[in-house]
């Protein structure tokens, strides 16, 4: 029989757990780590902007239409990068689903920012 947690037991073991001091010491250590890591994601983020831009300008989509394309492109990218082939196909084909029944988004945008991310991302 198995065993669940309530909400109640899960606060207490992370009140046991929780220790300013080896919670401070802990991101020391992992300081430069993390700043490394940010800086990457951050280029990554500012890439796929600047692949995406020129194709929003092409189509004169501004406002929150803009910002959902590139909601879109940033999703992709997430995926694309961790997963190669057939994966990323299908990732990509649902995504695009998604957001052009979801949000409205153009099927055939959608399509361009594919082509331009998946082969800034995944090179074949």
């Amino acid at each position: 029989m198995p065993l669940y947690k309530s909400g109640l037991d899960m606060w207490k073991k992370y009140q046991a757990k929780f220790d300013p001091t080896t919670i401070g010491n802990r991101f020391t250590q992992v300081q430069q780590v993390a700043l490394d890591r940010a800086q990457e994601g951050m280029n990554t983020v500012s890439t796929v902007r600047d692949l995406v831009r020129p194709i929003l300008d092409e189509y004169g989509i501004a406002g929150g239409q803009r910002a959902t394309y590139l909601a879109f492109a940033l999703a992709l990218t997430k995926h694309v990068v961790r997963q190669k082939g057939d994966a990323a196909t299908k990732i990509a084909t649902g995504l695009k689903s998604y957001y052009t029944s979801a949000f409205g988004l153009d099927p055939s945008i959608c399509d361009e920012i594919i082509q331009v991310v998946v082969g800034w991302a995944i090179p074949y």
